[in-house]
């Protein structure tokens, strides 16, 4: 005759099949947060774990998605993934200057729909690019737009170099 047995899970203490419990589980995903894969599996025997970098990476990409806030202030841009060919839009949260989302093209359509999804917007930094501005204007109506720092001196310096060869002339 079986006999079944039942095993009861303790939340936040135990997992169903794991190995682990949820304690060293935690410490091992933040040692991997920290030092990544191969240089967290060589730390973890000096604290007495004996772990492989594929757990330590495994584990931190169990991990969930950190909450983000919307941002108050954003930074529109371009970059390049084949230059002179294909270029996308990369999204900056101002204040917290870390990388918010990336758009797979530079369409006003594309930031207009980013933009709409977060009502919160109040500022647009951006250059001046004509089909950010549309997008802006679309997808953030209230949002003051503003020129970025960068391309404001880039565009102060152009005058200026064209101001001084008028006058060597």
């Amino acid at each position: 005759m079986n006999r079944l047995t039942f095993v009861e899970q303790i939340p936040g203490l135990t997992r169903r099949h794991g190995q682990r419990t949820e304690r060293l589980r935690s410490a091992l995903a933040s040692v991997g947060l920290a030092l990544a894969g191969r240089a967290g599996a060589r730390l973890m025997p000096v604290l007495g774990v004996s772990v492989s970098r594929s757990t330590v990476l495994r584990l931190v990409d169990s991990l969930p998605e950190p909450e983000v806030p919307a941002p108050r202030v954003v930074g529109v841009d371009e970059y390049a993934t084949r230059k002179g060919r294909h270029y996308g839009t990369v999204l900056v949260g101002v204040e917290t200057r870390r990388p918010v989302d990336l758009l797979p093209d530079r369409e006003a359509s594309s930031l207009a729909a980013w933009l709409a999804a977060r009502p919160g917007v109040e500022v647009v930094c951006q250059d001046r690019a004509p089909f950010f501005a549309e997008g802006a204007s679309a997808g953030a109506p209230q949002a003051v737009q503003v020129a970025d720092r960068w391309h404001l001196w880039h565009n102060l310096s152009e005058a200026a170099e064209r101001s001084v060869a008028q006058h060597r002339r």
